[in-house]
């Protein structure tokens, strides 16, 4: 039995015990949606575009207006660079690196696991992601090669982005069993931001509403990914994109603070070597709520 082919190139997987369905995207190997089935949940950021043909879309003469255009959320990966477009040893990097505006080849799927890569042209990476649906959640198993003869540098971001209760008002971020402070609606001064914190030894963020009931834990390597960018949005942009249409947290494992410098690094990879990281997101699912609740039963 193989996995549940979705629109447009998506896969869709279960958790063997039908706690959680993962949905993902070949373009980018994004995590469209993680719904916990039970509820109805989802805990993922999914805008109302994300279904659409960009095929013979008018681009946009920037990748960083492009890639904001387009944003549809869920869970990247950003490869071989993060941040604003730039141009270094004169190749061209998109906004948030080459690998997540890429069309990914599956290369195996069963009904609760599936196998991209993609060979990145901006850099002589080949990048190889398996994500596995969990009783829990979802485990995400990457690596990165290089291919090529020379050492390369790269830089590696982690962009899982969630919405529902987990962005709304009273939740809470800590790091490694410390407070993060961050903007949330019906908090002091302006909901959303962006900030880049160090890990400090402890590879473990925890995003919660008690009121809701509803959590998520992100546990990865902290040696590989020092830093956690914490980026939020509460429908403070109002005009184009988004139209105050993202109500969303992001909470971002990063080799490097952001956009530092004008380089690919610190990650370095000789001729021939790979890097393997792991990244397990384990969710805590409250009731639905009343008016979700009587939705649910109407249909």
């Amino acid at each position: 039995m193989s996995s549940r082919p979705g629109p447009e190139g998506r896969t869709q997987l279960r958790s063997p015990d039908g706690a959680f369905t993962v949905v993902v995207d070949r373009t980018g190997a994004r995590i469209a949606s993680l719904e916990h089935l039970a509820t109805g949940t989802e805990l993922l950021l999914r805008l109302p575009w994300e279904d659409e043909d960009w095929a013979t879309a008018y681009p946009s003469t920037s990748s960083n207006e492009e890639w904001h255009r387009r944003y549809a959320g869920g869970w990247h990966s950003l490869v071989p660079h993060a941040g604003d477009q730039r141009t270094v040893g004169g190749v061209e990097h998109p906004f948030h690196g080459e690998a997540a505006w890429r069309r990914w080849r599956v290369l195996e799927a069963d009904p609760s696991s599936c196998t991209l890569e993609v060979v990145l042209r901006t850099a002589p990476l080949t990048v190889r992601r398996t994500v596995r649906a969990t009783s829990t959640g979802v485990v995400v198993d990457q690596t990165v090669a290089n291919h090529a003869v020379r050492p390369t540098a790269f830089t590696w971001t982690e962009h899982p982005t969630f919405a529902g209760a987990l962005a709304g008002a009273g939740s809470t971020i800590t790091l490694g069993g410390d407070a993060v402070d961050a903007a949330f609606p019906g908090g002091d001064g302006p909901p959303g931001g962006f900030q880049s914190v160090r890990a400090k030894g402890r590879g473990d963020v925890e995003l919660r509403n008690d009121a809701a009931g509803t959590a998520v834990t992100l546990r990865w390597d902290p040696e590989l990914f020092p830093y956690l960018h914490v980026w939020q949005e509460h429908g403070g942009t109002t005009g184009f994109p988004w139209w105050g249409s993202v109500d969303a947290v992001a909470l971002e494992p990063a080799c490097r603070p952001y956009d530092p410098d004008e380089t690919l690094g610190p990650l370095v990879l000789a001729g021939g070597e790979e890097l393997a990281a792991r990244f397990e997101l384990e969710a805590t699912v409250g009731p639905p709520a009343p008016h979700d609740r009587q939705t649910k039963e109407s249909r």
